[in-house]
This record gives C-alpha cells, structure tokens and sequence, in this order.
C-alpha cells in the first residue's frame, strides 16, 4: 500500500474543495432560476407572488450560509476528519435542492432552498478554504481563489444546464401589470417543468460532491489533532498507573504472606534451633526485603504517572482552548521597551564616562578634527596609569558582552511580539472587542451592495433596458457567472503579492466606474453583457478576498471562526438591494438606485485609502497582561490591609 506525498495531497486537496464548492454555490444560481421558480409558484396557489419578493430568498440563503460558516470548522473537530464533514454536509445540501422540488408553497420552497440548504452550504465553504492553508501556508490568496471560483462557477455552468431541462424550446417570457415577466399562458409548460429539473441538478450536485469530498486529505495540523493525540496519551498513562497500581496490590498481598510465614518460622525457631531452619529463615526475609523496595518503586512510579496525566490533563485544557480560540503565548512588551532603554544606557555608558572621566574623553573625540586639541588629547591618555587603562579596558569588554545579550533577548522578544501580530488575534472575544472589526465587516457591507444588485436582477435590468429575450438574459447570467468565477483567483492571488488596501482600492475604483455609467448600457446589448460582466468580476474579486482579510485581520484560527460575520455583512447588502428593489424600483427606476450605490462606493474608497486595518495584537496582549497584573496587586495590597487592620 503507497502512501502520497504531503505536496500530491495538497493538490487534491484543492481540487476535491473546487468540485465540493462547484457543487454548493448554489446560492449565487438563484439570480438564473428565480424567474423560473416563481412562475411556477404563480401558476400553483401563490398567484400574486412577484420576481421583487422571490428576490428575498437571496439574502435569506446569504444569512444562514454565514450562520454555517462556524460550523464547519466545528463539524471537523467533531467527526475528525474533513472529509466526511464535507460529505455529509454535501450529502444534506444536495437532498435539500432535491426536496425543494416537492414543496407546494413559496415559503416552504424558501425554507428548504433557502434557510436549510444555505446552512449545509455554509457548513462546507471555509472547509476546503481552511485544508487548503494547512497543506499550502504561503498561498493563502491561490487557495482561497481556487475554492471560491468554484463556488461561483456554479452559476455559470448550472445556470446554462438549468434552462436546457426546463425551456429547452426557448419560449419567451410573457409581461405582467407589476412589471416583471414570467413563464405563463402559452409559455406555463416552462413553469411545470420546474420541479424535474430542480431534481436533476440535485443529483448532479449529490453525486459529483459525494466524489469529491473524498479526495479533500487529511493533514496533522487540523483543528483537534493536538488534542486527540493528548487523549491518546492520556488513556496509556491511566493503563500505567492501572498496571503498576495492580503490581501494587500484588506486593502488598506477597509481603502479608511472608509476614505470616516469617511468624511461623519464628514460633518452629524457639522449638527447633537447625541449620535448616536458619536456611528457611532466611529466604523470607530476603523476599520481603526485595518485595518492600519493588512496592518503594512502583509507589514513585505511580506518583510520576500521576504528575504525568495532570500535566496531560492541563496540555489538553490549554489544547481546547487553543482550537476554540486560538489562544496565543503573551509578551509583556512593556518589559521588553524597559529593556531596550536599559540597552541604550549601556550604549551611552554614562557611569563609565563618570567614573574614568569619559565625558572629557568625550569632549577631546568630538574635537579630535581640531588641531589644538590633539595634544590634549594625548596628553589626557598617557598621564593614565597602564592599569586603569587596563581595568577601563577590562570593564568595558563586561560591558560590551552585557550589551551584547541584552540586545539578543530584545531582538529575540521582539521577533515574538512579530510572530503575535502575525499569528493574529488571542481570542475571538479579543476580536470582537476591536472597533476595527465592525469597520471591516462596514466595508464589505459597502463594497458587495453594488454586485449583489446587479448579480440579483440583472433580468430585470435587462427587460427595463429593452433586452427581453429568455436567450439573451440567460447568456448574460453565464457570462457573470463567468467572471464571479475566473476573477476570484485573480484577485485573490494579488493579496500574496500586494497590500490588501491597494488590491482593494484598485477593485473600488472600477466599480465606481461601472456603476456611474451602467445606466448608459441600455444603448447596446453588447455594452449591458460587458458591464455586468465587469461587475461580477469585482463582485466575486471582493468576495475572493474575504477570507483571506478575515486571516489577515484577526489570523488564521480566530478569522476561520469570525469569517461568517463578513458574510452576515453580505446578507445585509443583499437585504439593502432587496428592499430598495422592491420599494423603490417603482418609484426611482434602477438608475436613480444605481446613485445611491455610487455614493457607498466613494464611502468604501475613503475608508480603504484612510484607514488601518492592521491590529497591534502584541500590544492589547500587553495591556491585558498588565491590567490582569495591576489587579493581582490591587488585590495583594487589599489582602494585607485587612490582615493589618485584622
């Protein structure tokens, strides 16, 4: 049997997460499918439904995929391996668009597609996205490219199979009073094919993600292994402790024998006094002396094995909360900022100058280019004795090699509080407790408003901007589809390269571009297809970037466990657009929306040119540390003033 090399499995490891992700973006399919899956609600009992209100059940899949997001993580501490997290998270997704097909309702529809499906969706996304970091640490921005293109790629590769089993002899659209087209009168067979074909794309998606899921491999450094290995040595010191205890018991069982049997020999002893009976005597005694230093042995081999499963038992607390929330080792810095001034002191070596007169050596080097001064200057040196020369010399090689290790231990602790800033933040509760968190989750409300509009109702853009045919639209969808794909690995690739805020600024500028002249597209279908395939670009670009921002902000662990709030922030973007549709399309037009997006733009290129989102970690664990150690000796001094008063 060959065992695969950690590189080969770090490929299919990222080409099982692509397939896994291809098959759950489902969520972003909804823009292709809505118009389909209302009309045949329509034509059942829901006959007032409208496209504005089957909108909601994009920012409705948005909000419960953020709520799975934590649970995946979760899911592969619990089961032990990702692998079959992400195949019944798979599995679950895929029967619930199955099963979707069978609802009679809308909202039922919107509960199962919707709420359901979006939690096993949000329960498999930052799955491969995590693997892929543990097997490629230096990529982050590829791997996260990689897995996100897949899941976007879904609505471009089932958003061109879905109208082929459902219109597969392209009829068209027909208009209705609320301003919106839908599949009815000659076109109602479109509606009626629904339900088969939402079952056919189930089992695409049950049958590829079953495969798939099984090539994401397994790595040592995944979530939970420390501490099953912990467990593992936990259960062979308690076998220890249970066979030396048992070797325990059967000493002290040998040793009351013998000391009953060395009674006996004691009473025969009085009444028979052989060479025999001396030989007998003996042989007692000198077993329950070996046994009495076996039963000294196993007693100190208990007490170690016992020290050795408290320590376990402590590694393991420490392991859970590590995992949990990523706990990191805390550097006083304010120690380490003392040392460096003490450093300084020494450079200065102002006691030196004070006490063998170096502030006069001082003043002769700094006038050393003056002529006059040079013979006070040798002067100064040969009035000097040889042996306070000697010891002048003496002290300051002691202090050069002091200098030498102080500034090893800063540099050392230093180095530390770089590898904290790094690794990110202590805590989740530490993250959350940052301002800088809540402005982040701000900007990616503001920069995934513009794209979620667009990705959401380009259909209806479409058919307001004259471009009515079913053919048409669907071609639009596939090239969006398209560009949420491709673009992700693009953008998210520069993040290894560049800083996020010029990556960022760069992706803001284009779509305030875009959408200040989108409203110019209804000139040119040409033009509309290009526009909403630039928007998709920076659309799935940003969301690319997620992940490895949320990694980047509060580090690999803790962002894994926050990466959620962002997508909380998507849904709150797609509510924002849905609720503007749906109020204001009526009244405004799509184009007077497209300003008020304009404006949330220039906000978010504001906010990414002028501020910081790089967190000092080393620093608020130094504060926290101090804060922890001013209470400790607040409560020492209130401690003894009640002994004293006492």
């Amino acid at each position: 049997m060959f065992s695969l090399s950690m590189k080969t499995k770090g490929v299919l490891t990222l080409i099982g997460g692509f397939f896994v992700m291809l098959m759950t973006g489902s969520i972003f399919l909804w823009g292709s499918i809505n118009v389909y899956v209302t009309s045949y609600f329509r034509q059942k009992e829901d006959h007032d439904l409208s496209l504005s209100v089957g909108g909601a059940v994009f920012p409705l899949m948005t909000a419960s995929l953020a709520t799975g997001i934590p649970l995946g993580i979760k899911a592969i501490k619990f089961f032990g391996q990702a692998r079959i997290s992400l195949l019944i998270s798979s599995v679950i997704a895929s029967l619930m668009v199955i099963l979707s097909s069978y609802t009679q309702k809308f909202y039922q529809f919107a509960i199962v597609y919707g709420v359901l499906n979006g939690l096993a969706a949000g329960t498999i996304y930052f799955v491969p996205i995590y693997m892929g970091y543990l097997h490629f640490p230096n990529n982050k921005g590829l791997v996260s490219g990689i897995n996100t293109c897949g899941f976007a790629l879904c609505s471009f590769i089932f958003g061109l199979i879905f109208p082929q089993f459902v219109n597969p002899d392209g009829l068209q659209q027909n208009s209705n009073s609320d301003g919106y087209s839908y599949f009815d009168g000659d076109s109602i067979s479109v509606a009626q094919n629904v339900p088969e074909s939402l079952r056919k794309i189930g089992y695409i998606f049950l049958s590829v993600s079953v495969v798939a899921s099984q090539m994401v491999c397994y790595h040592p450094n995944q979530i939970g292994e420390e501490e099953k290995q912990i467990k593992k040595e936990i259960e062979k010191k308690q076998k220890e402790k249970k066979y030396f205890q048992n070797h325990f018991d059967f000493i002290q069982k040998e040793i009351k024998e013998i000391q009953s049997e060395q009674f006996k020999n004691q009473q025969q002893e009085l009444n028979q006094q052989t060479d025999c009976c001396e030989d007998q005597k003996l042989d007692p005694i000198n077993k329950l002396d070996q046994l009495r230093k076996s039963q000294e042995i196993i007693t100190k081999q208990l007490k170690i094995t016992e020290k050795e499963e408290i320590i376990l038992q402590n590694q393991i607390q420490i392991t859970h909360k590590i995992d949990e929330q990523a706990i990191l080792p805390s550097i006083n810095q304010d120690i380490i900022i003392e040392k460096t001034q003490q450093v300084h002191k020494l450079v200065s070596s102002s006691s030196l100058k004070k006490e063998y007169g170096f502030s006069k050596i001082a003043e002769l080097i700094d006038l050393e280019g003056q002529n006059h001064n040079k013979e006070m200057h040798v002067n100064f040196f040969v009035t000097l004795p040889d042996q306070k020369l000697n010891e002048i010399e003496q002290d300051l090689e002691n202090k050069e090699q002091v200098l030498e290790k102080a500034l090893q231990i800063t540099q050392q602790e230093q180095a530390q509080l770089d590898l904290l800033d790094k690794q990110g933040a202590p805590s989740v509760l530490a993250a959350l407790k940052q301002p800088k968190f809540y402005l982040s989750i701000f900007l990616c409300i503001l920069c995934l408003g513009f794209g979620a509009l667009i990705n959401g109702n380009y259909k209806s853009v479409a058919k307001d901007y004259g471009f009515k045919t079913d053919s048409f639209q669907t071609l639009v969808g596939s090239l969006g589809g398209i560009a949420n794909g491709i673009s992700r690995p693009f953008w998210a690739t520069l993040l290894d390269k560049f800083q996020f805020k010029k990556v960022l600024a760069a992706l803001v500028c284009i779509q305030i571009i875009v959408c200040s002249s989108f409203q110019a597209t209804d000139q040119s279908k040409e033009f509309f297809a290009v526009w909403v395939f630039i928007v998709n670009a920076c659309f799935g670009g940003f969301l690319a970037m997620l992940p490895v921002f949320s990694a980047q902000i509060n580090g690999v662990k803790v962002g894994s466990q926050l990466f959620g709030s962002y997508w909380y922030g998507f849904s709150i973007a797609n509510l924002i657009q849905f609720f503007l549709v749906l109020k204001l399309k009526e009244q405004i037009g799509f184009n007077n929306i497209f300003y008020i997006y304009l404006i949330q733009l220039i906000i978010a290129l504001i906010i990414t040119i002028f501020c910081s989102f790089k967190i000092k970690w080393s620093q608020i664990l130094s504060k926290e540390v101090k804060i922890q150690q001013n209470g400790e000796e607040n409560l020492q001094t209130t401690k003894q003033n009640n002994i004293i008063q006492t």
